[in-house]
């Protein structure tokens, strides 16, 4: 990421319990350990946006290991005991005083999304019950800048309803063992068996102490920047979804839903904020819109239980997406961001007993992740063998999984799982089974003669004994139940209880449901066909299914995966007993296979994990082969070749490609080390070298100090014997007396020399100054020729034309500058020389200046010309452009028209058949009420009002179906003009590529 400053991604899968949320917590905490806030006082001084009024959701080392720098590792999770968010308080690697506050918050962050995203499952004690893509931003620097959480696919059912083996999120838990005078405030004055939602499933977890989990998590909210106000808001939720789950729903001998005890419903109105009245009326008597009036309908008890539980669904969801959103906000720095690291934990692949439509969204998107894999590890790799020329046969590994993703998204002629649950959802009377029959009838069914039978076939199978259908997944065969899809799917909430919530007095509560009135709304229940009404005006229109929205953040991930590097992660489950050190080889060995690891292992034994670009291998191990490669230059294949030839690789161990060299597994790092040893030697033997140097220098300083010690002995010991002897005083009274009869001469002798001396002096200052003149001028004149050079130099590389010509000059100029630069030193002993030298350049520098003015002069007529024929082409580039582009939209907006209109038909007939359903089924009815009229008059009153409601029924599919028609009939229209539009333009088309011809 530093060196090539491309985004990198870190893809954490495995199946469930395999360990993906410690290894997440793991990767984060080094992250932040080796890149430390450059700046962490700054971050402190930041203060952290409020809460409650938003309402957005808002190396030269050479690459080795597998296919495209990716690394794959293989992480056996052999510690199968949870330790929740006990490592997310802090890690092990750095200190608190070493990290800044934003790595603090980063790390911080994962106790917050742990408590309230993760439960205790049949298979793992912390296991993720969402998505997460962690999105790491670091400045130019180095330095962590910012971080982004995007989330998937919460398990919010978790908190209605679950398997008695498992725990619902732990939020819940440590609130009520830890919650202390939070509990009396969130009127939670009982324990966890008084509970409804809580007391049917289990309720400890062996190594997790919930009341130390309370207390990190209040830690860690303090530390993300949570004021007060904002930690009770999100207790008040979570406290909110209790109470709702102990209301108490009867029903009379109508069937009619009644609340006996309204106690709990008073708290649950004083936690949100709204009125009790208001609230059990939306619950048990709700006004729905039929037809262009709005009436009261009666629910039946498992109605109002199913209003409840959806309600604590939604609650829960949107208050999960405003606190991802608020860490977010406390995550992001007004920094600039340069490239990130993303960190991928999602929900590993599930088999349960019972799989549900959980179960199959999450799979899916492993399916996705796994194809993603396969692409990188199979495909791509060998699409480069042969991108680059080397000669290589497609080996088909059998990892193709697009089948069983076109059975679960696929669209069009064959309606893959999910879109026909969608399609059933907006149909009237569509039940669970009539969805798993269309799902049998599409799949199972044989193909007609001539055609192709669809490849997700293979991967279906229906249930043998229960309502639903089996899928063969990558990592078995998965078989799931339909019951309540449709339900889940549509996500239900009714519009009286949106409205209630949307006018909650707190503020929170209020912001959660703020899009109420907004277009697309997510809870919407009005349907893509309705009619009049005061709601026409809020143009709610279909609503995006559960489903639709998965399919929506799935493509958004794989988009954002698809621009990085990625790496992956692979986790291991060791066995299935959640013991430690004990290794179920078959289980693992499965799941490598499964994963794919082994057919990475195979396509790395097979094929060139390991490649270099030609100008990276040279640079690297061009100091193995010295003299190999002559000066000047050399295309980088054959200095390549020369190379491998002189290192004598075997040759089935590499392969040279059109821009890089690959080779075999192990074959680098061969060469690194014998690259290590020769710099190795080369080093010792420069440090020899020094070392010898200075110590010859110090040894020969040694001797020289002992020569002067000796000398000033021996001296000094002459001088002793001398100073008593009488006749070496006498001589040294003598000897001025004879050296006075010559100072006369020596003087006048002097004098003379000195005279000389001086005017010698000043003729070689003379000398000099001319000399040090000329030497500057010629200075000046070599930096010119510089100069001239460089630009010479730069005009060669823009023009082909002048290449050779540039070329001739460059060495001339070239061979004047080595000839002023000889005539530069020794400028001190021939100074006549350089005279005449400095005439020869002159008269060659006005030649090649000449030269030079005449060169510039053509250079800018080219230019000149090249500029206007460069516009005139891209004038006619641009105008042939947007004519395509035109001729694309028009092209593309017809194509989705005629789908329009294909699926609008296919409405048509569908509603076609459901009417003459209805019709056929009033008939009965009307005929049984006829026939049973004398006998059964006291409930004639009842039987009158469902043929009502029948007729009323029909009368609504029969406006429908019209407005249906319309609709048809509008996009046939719409089809028709664009036509008319693309054979216009494609006329102005080809006129335009006519008079471009002429041109």
């Amino acid at each position: 990421m530093g060196e090539e400053r491309e985004n990198q991604s870190i893809l954490i899968t495995g199946e469930s319990g395999a360990g993906k949320t410690e290894s997440t917590k793991k990767v984060i905490q080094y992250l932040a350990a080796i890149a430390t806030d450059t700046h962490p006082t700054s971050d402190a001084q930041m203060p952290m946006p409020p809460l409650t009024h938003s309402n957005s959701f808002t190396s030269s080392m050479p690459s080795t290991g597998l296919p495209r720098n990716i690394s794959s590792r293989k992480i056996g999770h052999s510690k199968q005991k949870s330790t929740s968010v006990s490592s997310g308080t802090g890690s092990s690697l750095v200190s608190k005083a070493r990290l800044g506050l934003l790595e603090r918050q980063i790390l911080q962050a994962n106790p917050i999304l742990e408590a309230f995203g993760n439960a205790q499952t049949q298979r793992n004690n912390n296991s993720s019950r969402f998505g997460k893509f962690i999105r790491i931003s670091f400045a130019p620097d180095g330095s962590i800048a910012g971080a982004n959480i995007d989330w998937y696919l919460l398990e919010k059912s978790r908190v209605v309803v679950r398997s008695e083996a498992e725990r619902s999120f732990h939020v819940f838990y440590q609130l009520m063992e830890g919650g202390g005078g939070m509990k009396d405030t969130l009127l939670l004055t009982g324990d966890i068996k008084d509970y409804e939602y809580l007391n049917k499933s289990r309720r400890e977890v062996d190594g997790i102490d919930d009341r130390e989990e309370w207390d990190l998590l209040k830690d860690a909210l303090d530390v993300v920047g949570f004021s007060p106000a904002e930690q009770l808001d999100l207790f008040r939720v979570v406290a909110a979804i209790l109470h709702i789950g102990n209301i108490i729903i009867n029903s009379t001998r109508a069937d009619d839903a009644t609340m006996p005890d309204p106690s709990q419903a008073e708290r649950v109105c004083h936690l949100l904020g709204i009125p009790v009245s208001e609230f059990t009326r939306a619950v048990l008597r709700p006004r729905v819109l039929a037809g262009r009036e709005w009436i009261t309908q009666a629910r039946t008890k498992q109605q109002a239980v199913d209003e409840l539980a959806a309600l604590c669904k939604t609650l829960y969801e949107r208050s999960f997406g405003l606190l991802v959103d608020r860490i977010n906000r406390a995550l992001d720095r007004p920094t600039s961001k340069s490239t990130f690291i993303g960190v991928l934990d999602i929900a590993g692949f599930e088999i349960f007993e019972t799989n549900g439509y959980e179960q199959l969204l999450i799979n899916y998107t492993n399916e996705r992740l796994q194809q993603f894999f396969n692409h990188h590890m199979f495909v791509l790799e060998q699409e480069e063998y042969t991108r680059e020329g080397i000669e290589w046969d497609y080996v088909n590994f059998g990892l193709d999984l697009q089948p069983t993703i076109d059975l679960i998204e696929t669209s069009g002629n064959a309606i893959g799982i999910l879109s026909l649950l969608d399609e059933e959802c907006i149909m009237p009377k569509a039940t669970d089974l009539t969805f798993t029959n269309k799902l049998h009838s599409l799949w199972v069914s044989d193909s007609t003669a001539g055609e192709d039978e669809h490849p997700g076939k293979s991967k279906y199978e229906p249930s043998r004994f229960e309502q639903g259908f089996l899928i063969h997944h990558y990592a078995g065969r998965v078989e799931y139940r339909t019951d309540g899809w449709l339900e889940k799917n549509k996500d239900p909430l009714n519009d009286n209880l949106n409205r209630i919530l949307s006018g909650s007095s707190e503020k929170y509560i209020a912001s959660l449901f703020s899009d109420y009135d907004a277009p697309g709304l997510v809870s919407a229940q009005v349907n893509a066909f309705s009619t009049g009404g005061k709601k026409r005006m809020t143009k709610k229109g279909a609503f995006r299914t559960v489903g639709q929205r998965h399919k929506e953040q799935l493509a958004s991930l794989m988009s954002q995966l698809q621009a990085t590097q990625p790496h992956f992660i692979r986790c291991i489950v060791p066995n299935s007993l959640k013991k430690p050190g004990r290794v179920d080889v078959p289980l693992v060995l499965d799941q490598l296979r499964c994963n794919g690891v082994l057919e990475g292992i195979r396509i790395a034994r097979l094929g060139y994990p390991n490649r270099l670009p030609f100008v990276e291998f040279r640079q690297r191990y061009e100091v193995l082969t010295p003299g190999v490669i002559p000066r000047g230059y050399m295309d980088g294949r054959k200095a390549c070749l020369r190379m491998v030839d002189a290192l004598e690789l075997d040759k089935s161990n590499y392969r040279i490609g059109t821009s890089k060299v690959f080779f075999k597994a192990g074959v680098l790092a061969e060469l690194e080390e014998r690259r290590d040893a020769h710099l190795f030697e080369i080093f010792s033997r420069l440090q020899a070298t020094a070392r010898m140097w200075t110590a010859r220098r110090q040894m020969k300083k040694i001797l020289n100090r002992a020569v002067a010690v000796r000398t000033i002995q021996r001296n000094a010991r002459i001088y002793a014997d001398l100073r008593d002897w009488p006749w070496w005083q006498l001589y040294t009274k003598v000897r001025p007396l004879l050296v006075a009869t010559r100072n006369d001469d020596e003087l006048r002798r002097k004098e003379t020399e000195l005279a000389l001396a001086k005017e010698r002096a000043e003729r070689d200052k003379q000398e000099r100054e001319a000399m040090e003149n000329l030497r500057m001028r010629l200075e000046a004149d070599k930096r010119k020729v510089e100069e001239d050079l460089k630009a010479e130099r730069a005009l060669a590389l823009d023009k082909d034309s002048l290449l050779d010509r540039s070329k001739k000059r460059e060495s001339e100029l070239e061979d004047e500058i080595a000839a002023l630069q000889a005539d530069l030193d020794t400028l001190d002993s021939q100074l006549d020389r350089a005279l005449k030298l400095q005439k020869e350049s002159e008269e060659k520098h006005e030649t090649l200046r000449q030269a030079f003015d005449q060169a510039a002069e053509h250079l800018v007529r080219l230019e000149a010309e090249q500029q206007e024929w460069i516009k005139k082409e891209a004038e006619l580039t641009e105008t042939l452009n947007e004519a395509e582009e035109d001729v694309d939209i028009l092209t593309a907006e017809k194509e989705e028209l005629q789908k329009t209109t294909e699926e609008l038909k296919n409405l048509v007939a569908q509603r076609e058949e459901d009417l003459a359903r209805v019709k056929e089924r009033m008939e009965i009815a009307m005929s049984d009420l006829d026939s049973k009229l004398s006998v059964e008059a006291r409930t004639r009153d009842g039987f009158r009002e469902k043929a009502e409601n029948l007729e009323e029924e029909a009368r609504r599919a029969k406006e429908q179906l019209n407005e249906m028609a319309r609709t048809a009939t509008d996009y046939t229209n719409m089809i028709k003009r664009k036509e008319d539009d693309i054979a216009r333009i494609s006329s102005e088309l080809d006129v335009s590529k006519a008079e471009q011809d002429c041109k």
